[in-house]
């Protein structure tokens, strides 16, 4: 009997696949911000922080392929806490709210979906959380 401390990943490949897919698409959008590929008039953070954001969710796609619990569920917290910022700029009026913007947004909210499924998929078996 080994000792094994990590077991096959008990999600699709293709679901991990579609994961960081979503994460491309949201950094892609960080990027065409940043980058000011938008309106003049368009409120966002400075270029610089969405740069590294659109950097963030390049790297966090990459991770998610390595399937592990716990990077999931860091970027499933991540992840919701962007969300929850865009809101709160969006109540304040410091965010546009447009196509690009909310594809982002739909791409990130099911990005997350699928990594609150990951790491309850993750859990099962081994007595939960």
């Amino acid at each position: 009997m080994t000792n094994a401390r990590f077991t096959a990943t008990p999600v699709p490949r293709r679901a991990l696949r579609v994961a960081t897919t979503l994460a491309t698409l949201a950094a892609m959008d960080y990027f065409a911000i940043g980058l000011g590929i938008v309106p003049e008039n368009f409120k966002s953070p400075p270029a610089p922080i969405m740069i590294v954001a659109g950097l963030a969710y390049l790297i966090g796609g990459g991770l998610i392929l390595i399937a592990h619990r716990r990077l999931m569920l860091a970027g499933a917290v991540a992840n919701a806490l962007v969300l929850l910022l865009f809101v709160v700029s969006a109540f304040m009026g410091n965010a546009t709210i447009d196509a690009l913007s909310l594809s982002g947004k739909a791409a990130q909210v099911v990005l997350g979906a699928l990594l609150v499924w990951f790491v309850k998929q993750m859990g099962k078996g081994r007595g939960g959380v």
